[in-house]
């Protein structure tokens, strides 16, 4: 499909055919419209996961009737949210079929990262994952209401800033965030059960924990082979996205992952969620930064710290069997010393099996991978990709 890699140069990622049918499973209705939804729904999921088709390609792997899949794919164009790319190369008898693929500048997504200790990212991002615009707000330590109000500012600004008709708003904001987008708690943006989609009138608005964004990111446009992950993510807050067979598991209240309030030393500080010794007071991004200005040897600082987010993670990585973490956040923080560190860690309290298969790595998309996470999940929803 046209949804690619978040940079330019990289060319999208293609999955075998015969894979996206059992992946995906296929929702049948009961009235016409459902099964037209339903068929829809197929068509863009085989092109999201597989890559360019044909119409006759399509129909095959989805058991339906070529007329099903011309129609849906008709009213696809007239949207714009495919397009026609041409005649197959493969050679087969008869008249070369024409290529249909997602189109990638068909729509904009704009997205908020909500995350930042001392800022607010917003973005507009295209169907293939290209970041069109990109602004950072200050916050000003604004917190409750007054970090509504910025949200509201910057969702309405890149509202006005598209020049392409909007597909919908993804905000990812630390803390627990449901299925609805109710943030019940973010203790540094001061948000108790926020409604961000009510608070937002701008739309289709979907709203998703930080990690939970930066794991689907990863899911979304990182390697291939990674269907099995734990993406860490290191910010003002400590969170961790699942990636389990395939699909992103948060919970059925949002809050699966969040070990940023695991208490890891009893006798520590006070956290601003009211507890002492959280994991957010032992490693987070702030902390580290004030740690590393008042001197000291840097590689050792930060590999301390990533031994620490090591141990603490360790029985949620023996207990899923995951072996490919990943680390989310600034790369001034969560470079080569401090992962080196989080995989030293793990090693000293996995089996010894399981260490030996440890890989520690950072998010493919880098310091984009929450605004891409927030796209993916606007793109999943709005179009039924998951």
């Amino acid at each position: 499909m046209a949804m690619g890699s978040p940079t330019p140069t990289s060319s999208p990622r293609s999955a075998p055919r015969g894979a996206v049918h059992r992946r995906l499973g296929r929702t049948a209705g009961s009235a016409p419209e459902d099964a037209r939804r339903a068929n829809r729904s197929l068509v863009l999921q085989a092109l999201h996961h597989g890559g360019p088709a044909s119409r006759a390609e399509l129909a095959k792997v989805l058991h339906v009737t070529p007329a099903t899949v011309s129609t849906i794919v008709r009213d696809l164009l007239d949207e714009e949210i495919v397009e026609e790319l041409g005649r197959s190369t493969v050679r087969n008898v008869g008249k070369p079929a024409t290529m249909i693929d997602i189109r990638g500048d068909g729509r904009l997504i704009a997205v908020v990262d909500c995350s930042p200790q001392h800022h607010f990212v917003g973005a507009l991002v295209d169907l293939s994952g290209r970041v069109a615009h990109r602004h950072d707000w200050p916050r000003d330590d604004r917190t409750g209401d007054e970090a509504l109000v910025l949200l509201r500012t910057i969702v309405a600004d890149l509202v006005e800033r598209a020049e392409r008709p909007l597909l919908g708003v993804g905000v990812a904001s630390p803390g627990y965030v449901d299925e609805a987008g109710v943030v019940a708690d973010a203790a540094h943006l001061g948000w108790k059960r926020v409604d961000l989609p009510l608070e937002l009138p701008a739309g289709a608005v979907h709203a998703f924990n930080d990690a939970n964004a930066a794991a689907l990111s990863e899911l979304t446009f990182g390697p291939r082979d990674s269907q099995d992950l734990i993406v860490v993510r290191v910010d003002e807050g400590i969170g961790a996205g699942l990636v389990l067979d395939g699909r992103l598991h948060s919970g059925p209240n949002g809050g699966g992952g969040e070990i940023g309030h695991v208490v890891v030393d009893p006798d520590g500080q006070l956290c601003a969620c009211g507890a002492t010794g959280c994991l957010e007071t032992v490693v987070r991004a702030s902390l580290l930064r004030e740690q590393l200005a008042e001197g000291g040897d840097r590689d050792d600082a930060l590999a301390a710290a990533g031994t620490a987010l090591g141990r603490a993670i360790s029985m949620l990585v023996s207990a899923l069997d995951v072996s490919d973490i990943v680390v989310s956040g600034s790369e001034e923080i969560t470079d080569d010393s401090f992962r080196e560190g989080v995989l030293a860690g793990l090693t000293e309290r996995v089996s010894h099996d399981l260490a030996g298969q440890l890989a520690v790595r950072h998010t493919a998309a880098a310091s984009s991978d929450v605004l891409l996470g927030a796209a993916a999940l606007v793109l999943d929803r709005e179009l039924d990709l998951r």
